[in-house]
């Protein structure tokens, strides 16, 4: 099926379409005109936008769902054979395709833009993407969170680029038609995927094949901070001449990477920075409303490409300075007698060390809460030590109990253990949470004006952290 086929379907029905990515993707076919509908299990701050699309959305999985008008189907990696949608799709012989199916359709159209990594890929596809759109190079975008500059994860352009965010967890972005990719940093994650079966070395496999089809006229950008990037770079580097490395820790004297951020500081109005490239070139003072060091670590991905697509100097910084974050990425929700309430996506230990980090740096002296809701049960398994230690930037961790995202319960793994964990780790103040309906009791004994709390994970933590204001204020 080619994109015009596409564009002329009767409808299109998403199963998993309250989903972050799946949106995405019926938001640009809702642009393009397509009558699209879907399912997913509950609501959220997507399904009402959705509707205002003119989408249909179904709260439940069910064979009624499939309506006679249906000639598509799109599915989520972690949707089962036995999901009563895909068998009445069988019944009716309509086409099932994946969301990478789709989405790698809709790029060939496009000279594609990805995002590959185990962490930063949705804040550097937002920079990315506002990098060219400030640039005049009008791109489409398809992201995995909501970039505040434009209101939505997708963007519909009349320009030839397309930015999108790739995925590992079921190793689809190898098959998506890049002509500039970047790999922000290469951990183990997602190694539930029957395509890794639980290896490491099967994904690493992954992200060099990922980097080896860019063409050659094409980019590649990595980050010669995560050890695993670079060993990819230094086994290609031979053959690629397209690859172009960036660093915030590498020597900027010695030419260790082609650009690097150095002079990294933050205060109450953001991010400041300088980039030196190999060449000798500067760009001076880059200012962002964001925070954190990872952060100036994602903008040299698109400093890099921006400079590929030979923008300037002052349209690259002025991109930079008005990006002001994304969706669920340390995003301020609420705020209680000076206590900030921060709502963020970071789900694995590396980027909770990174946020923590970010948070300390903003609240100087002043207390951190960490509220952590662990999510999938195979992670906690998989990264378990790494748990433990990530929360040292934290003055009182609040562990929820796990969410499961559809995981059977694993031996061993639960709550208690983990809280016990982060407390054999040497964390002195570590609270298990038994409800959600007792956070905001345990939280106002812990805050005092002047401090952050701050609510992590990807399962349902971000609706506390959404309530959480008001519910402070009813005590």
């Amino acid at each position: 099926m080619n994109l015009q086929e596409l564009k002329q379907q009767s409808k299109v029905h998403f199963i998993g379409l309250g989903g972050i990515g799946m949106s995405a993707l019926a938001f640009i076919l809702r642009q393009w005109k397509v009558p699209v509908q879907g399912s997913d299990l509950s609501e959220n701050y997507l399904t009402q936008k959705l509707r205002d699309k003119g989408a249909t959305y179904f709260v439940g999985h069910d064979a009624k769902n499939i309506t006679d008008d249906v000639s598509l189907i799109v599915q989520t990696s972690i949707i089962k054979n036995e999901n009563p949608e895909i068998l009445e799709a069988q019944k009716r012989n309509i086409p099932v395709i994946t969301r990478a199916n789709l989405l790698a359709m809709i790029m060939a159209q496009y000279k594609g833009i990805t995002i590959a990594g185990t962490h930063g890929k949705t804040s550097t596809t937002g920079i990315v993407s506002l990098i060219l759109e400030i640039g005049g190079l009008d791109p489409t975008v398809i992201n995995g969170g909501v970039i505040h500059y434009f209101g939505s994860n997708s963007k519909v352009g009349k320009g030839k680029y397309l930015v999108a965010e790739s995925d590992e967890s079921d190793a689809s972005f190898v098959d998506l038609p890049s002509f500039i990719g970047a790999v922000t940093n290469i951990e183990p994650e997602h190694l539930e995927f029957k395509g890794y079966g639980g290896d490491f070395e099967k994904q690493k496999v992954c992200f060099e094949r990922y980097v080896k089809q860019i063409p050659a006229e094409g980019l590649c950008v990595l980050c010669l901070d995560s050890p695993e990037v670079e060993k990819i770079y230094q086994k290609l580097r031979g053959e690629k001449k397209n690859l172009v490395t960036y660093s915030i820790k590498k020597n900027a004297a010695k030419g260790d990477a082609d650009l690097i951020a150095k002079n990294i500081s933050t205060d109450a109005s953001g991010l400041t920075f300088d980039v030196v490239f190999k060449d000798g070139r500067e760009i001076k003072n880059i200012k962002m409303p964001i925070y954190g060091e990872h952060n100036a670590s994602n903008a040299l991905v698109a400093i890099a490409i921006g400079d590929f697509l030979r923008m300037s100097a002052e349209k690259i910084k002025e991109a930079l300075a008005v990006f002001n974050g994304v969706k669920r990425r340390f995003t301020k929700v609420g705020e209680f007698d000076g206590v900030s309430i921060i709502d963020d996506y970071g789900h694995h230990p590396t980027e909770i060390v990174a946020t923590l980090k970010a948070a300390r740096g903003l609240v100087k002296d002043q207390k951190i809460i960490c509220v952590f809701q662990p999510h999938k049960f195979s992670r906690v398994h998989d990264l378990f030590n790494e748990f433990c230690g990530a929360f040292s930037d934290a003055d009182c961790v609040i562990v929820s109990d796990i969410y499961s995202a559809g995981q059977a319960p694993i031996a061993g793994v639960s709550q208690d253990a983990l809280v016990e964990g982060i407390k054999k780790s040497g964390h002195k103040n570590v609270i298990k949470l038994p409800s959600e309906k007792d956070l905001a009791g345990i939280v106002k004994g812990q805050i005092e004006s002047g401090d952050l709390v701050l609510c992590t994970g990807a399962g349902t933590v971000t609706y506390w952290a959404a309530a959480l204001e008001g519910q402070l204020k009813n005590l």
